[in-house]
């Protein structure tokens, strides 16, 4: 009998190769080498920002979050000029600010309030402030850049953001040697070929062994949509970064990663998650190379943050306004984007949470404004709606 490690490896490995629909291997291109990336990355199920970046600075944070606040107020990484802490475990995050490279907007976000999951992940990745819709932003974006061969999804099939392209991204599951299984369409698919099989009954026993494992640690499971866990970003950012500096047309590309729904012990448990995600940050910008990374930039997000109070099980809830970064070579880093009320309940929306002072669609706009030179009539088309705040430089 083979063991779960090796089953799940065979798995992803067989998924990774092409089950399911619209699963294609990014090819090689011979492009102009002056071109910009600009990389998405989703962070799903609700990222405690408050937890990565802290403000340690605010007398209230000690008592709103006794647990939850101790390490970064005994041992966190001032952010300069902000009034902000790092929490250790983001301490390759801190050195990227320090060099000018990060800037945080600490209170980012869509506008949903309805702190669903799925709700607030399709309102982010269809961009129009709308639920429903026939395309999705990076499918809009990549055709004001032209709209053939110059996207990319790190992912197992093509998200929601990039639905409705004539020609669709290329797909670059780079999950597949990983312990999770896919989920949706592909999943159902391994499920059937495996159907009335002693290998059916060793899958059906390993999808129930990882859903016992998530619920454990408090997180809802389909929140994740099938995306790797950060502990996997290291890796999967080093591929990345390799794919992305051998193909300099492909400027748009998008990667999601789950295990950030942190109901229960979120200290453990996103201590761990933060600090894979930062190492991989620092693996995809060496993986680039100084000069694509100086003509790249990340943006990160999730689909909303946490509450302010951490809750009875030294976890947070789901919230409103949560972290985004900003990570590049050529970024006006080092600073706090669109300001920040602190903690006192008069500033916090419904009392418990932090607000939204930055809309996504300017914060990415300007990102693509910046790195491609789209007009403001053309993120018009890709953000309809957008506030149009400006945010960068």
């Amino acid at each position: 009998m083979i063991d779960r490690r090796t089953f799940f490896k065979q798995l992803a490995a067989a998924a990774a190769i092409g089950l399911g629909p619209g699963l294609r291997r990014a090819r090689a291109y011979e492009t102009p080498a002056d071109q910009g990336h600009l990389i998405m990355i989703l962070q799903r199920g609700g990222l405690d920002g408050l937890f990565a970046f802290a403000p340690i600075d605010d007398p209230r944070l000690a008592s709103l979050r006794p647990t939850l606040a101790a390490t970064v107020l005994a041992q966190g990484i001032r952010l300069a000029g902000t009034g902000f802490g790092a929490h250790p475990s983001c301490a390759k995050l801190a050195e990227l600010y320090g060099a000018g490279e990060l800037a945080f907007a600490p209170c980012a976000g869509t506008i949903d309030k309805s702190r669903s999951h799925f709700q607030a992940q399709d309102l982010f990745e269809l961009g129009t402030g709308r639920l429903g819709g026939d395309t999705g932003f990076m499918a809009r974006a990549a055709q004001a850049l032209g709209g053939t061969g110059n996207a990319i999804s790190f992912t197992q099939a093509v998200p929601l953001a990039f639905q409705g392209m004539v020609v669709p991204p290329e797909v670059a599951p780079l999950a597949g040697s990983g312990l999770h299984l896919p989920q949706g369409e592909v999943l159902e698919a391994i499920r059937r070929a495996h159907r009335g099989r002693k290998t059916g009954d060793e899958l059906e026993q390993a999808i129930s062994t990882e859903n016992e494992i998530e619920a454990t640690a408090g997180m809802e499971i389909a929140a994740t949509r099938g995306a790797p866990g950060a502990n996997q970003f290291p890796a999967l950012a080093q591929h990345m970064g390799r794919m992305l500096a051998a193909n300099p047309r492909l400027g748009l590309a998008f990667i999601d990663l789950g295990g950030f729904d942190t109901h229960i012990a979120e200290d453990a448990n996103l201590s761990r998650s933060l600090d894979n995600f930062s190492a991989g940050i620092v693996a995809l910008k060496d993986a680039l190379g100084a000069s694509a990374w100086r003509r790249t930039r990340l943006v990160v997000m999730t689909e909303f943050g946490r509450t302010v109070h951490e809750n009875g099980t030294q976890g947070t809830d789901h919230g409103h306004g949560g972290l985004a970064l900003v990570v590049g070579g050529s970024i006006a880093g080092a600073r706090l984007l669109a300001g920040f009320p602190g903690l006192a309940e008069r500033d916090l929306n419904d009392s418990r949470d932090l607000p939204v002072l930055v809309d996504w669609r300017d914060l990415i706009g300007q990102s693509l404004a910046s790195l491609f030179g789209i007009s403001s009539a053309q993120l018009d088309g890709v953000f309809p709606g957008r506030p149009g705040q400006k945010i960068l430089v």
